[in-house]
Parts: C-alpha cells; structure tokens; sequence
C-alpha cells in the first residue's frame, strides 16, 4: 500500500516543540504502574509499504475476560475489554486515511474509542491534531504510552469521554472504528454527535459490514445527516478484512 501524494512526508511529521495541553496528563510511575498489571505483547503493524508502528497491547484479552469474571462476577457481555483489542476496522480506517483521495486535510479531530490509540496515533503522524477519548481508563494509558513510544505525543492527547454525558467542546471532525456493534448504545453515540461535532462536520466511521451498523446509519439519517460510504480491504493476523467506510456531514440546522 503506498501513500497518497503528499502524505509520505506528512507521516514523519515533526511535531512543534509547542506541546498542546493533555487532558488526561499521566505520570510515568502511574503509566508504569497501569501497563505492570498486564501480560504485555509488544508488537508491530504496518500502515503503508515501509511506514510501522510499535504498539504495546495486552496478551490474551479473552484471557483477562475470564479473570475478570472470576474476581468480580461480572457479566461476560458487559465489561469485555474491547479495548485491549486490535480491532481490523482501525487499522482498515487509518490506512484509508493515509490513501484516499477523498481523506480530507489535516486539522482537528476527536476519536471515539481509541482502545490502544492506533488510529488516533496514525492521524497524528499525518498531521492531525488528535484528542482520543475512551470511557475506560486503561485504554487512555496505555494510548498514552503507545503515542509517547511513536513520537506523536506533540499532536495528540487523551481524555476520558461518557457517551451518556459527552461534555467538551465542539470539533469539525470525528472518527471512530467498529463502536456500533451494539444497538442499546446508537442513541449514545447519537447523543456524542449532537454535543461534541459542530454543524456541518464530518464524522467517518470505520465498520466490519455488521448488521447492526446499518440501523445507526439510518439513525443518522433520519436526523438529516448526509451520508456516503467508501470501503477497504485490510490484512491482519493473515485474515483480510471487508471494511465499510461511513462518511456522515452532520446538517447545518437539527433536524
């Protein structure tokens, strides 16, 4: 996969020594402390033919699911840890990033879900200013170390996000990859839309063809955003993956 004119250089962006405030501002010994309490996999993931990235990830998440049931007598459904994932939809959207030529042009941007901050990271290394956001607080750290560890730490910070309650400020774009799997949280992610994107802002959305995507996509719809879909195939772990890429421009006026 080669780069799209212009964004090879952008990929080694140097980042300005003006660092941008982080939101969520973790000390080393708490990034340390955090990251000690999981079997660690370190690994790399190709972007574009010679362009990588080092990533810290977790072992075996269904491995820490089972533990966590065991200590807590928790609901398997309910706190799998997702983040710990690397899931195809990010790596399939950070790619289609990096070449189409309908990827629109560095400038601010909110990640939803940023598990172990691939795609947040990657957008930075093309030039975006990147707030990457989770509900989960060790999804934020561990994003946090693998930004410091690819050297995008100067445009790209982290900040804790509840879809029930999305308080911040507003941003021309958002990204997101594989987070309308489940229909009980569309009205969430309906609700982070109508607070955090402005009027007339583009939200992409990165999705595996699940069924239940396309019910968000006519929620969205039905609240007269347009929308187009683009799509990708990606390899990871020697499977290729059908990605759907969902454009969405939300109205200028609410619906």
């Amino acid at each position: 996969m080669a780069l799209k004119a212009g964004a090879q250089a952008a990929f080694f962006y140097a980042a300005p020594s003006r660092m941008i405030r982080l939101m969520k501002n973790y000390q080393s010994k708490h990034v340390r402390r955090t990251l000690n309490k999981y079997p660690l996999s370190r690994f790399e993931v190709e972007i574009s033919i010679g362009h990588t990235l080092e990533l810290v990830g977790i072992v075996d998440p269904y491995e820490l699911l089972e533990q966590m049931i065991e200590k807590e007598s928790i609901n398997r459904d309910e706190r799998f840890p997702y983040w710990a994932e690397l899931w195809p939809s990010s790596l399939g959207l950070a790619r289609w990033f990096c070449t189409a030529n309908i990827a629109p042009a560095p400038q601010r941007v909110l990640e939803l879900g940023c598990g172990l901050g691939l795609l947040g990271i990657v957008l930075a290394r093309l030039g975006w200013w990147v707030e990457a956001t989770d509900f989960v607080e060790d999804a934020l750290i561990f994003t946090t170390y693998n930004a410091l560890k690819n050297q995008v730490a100067g445009r790209h910070q982290v900040a804790y996000l509840d879809w029930r309650n999305p308080v911040g400020e507003t941003c021309e774009f958002m990204v997101a990859a594989d987070v309308a799997y489940e229909k009980k949280n569309h009205p969430h992610l309906a609700r982070v839309l109508r607070h955090r994107l402005a009027p007339g802002g583009w939200f992409y959305l990165a999705d595996p063809r699940r069924p239940t995507a396309r019910g968000f996509c006519e929620l969205l719809e039905s609240r007269g955003y347009s929308h187009q879909i683009d799509s990708c195939r990606t390899k990871w772990k020697s499977l290729e993956h059908a990605i759907d890429i969902h454009i969405f421009q939300k109205p200028e006026v609410p619906i």
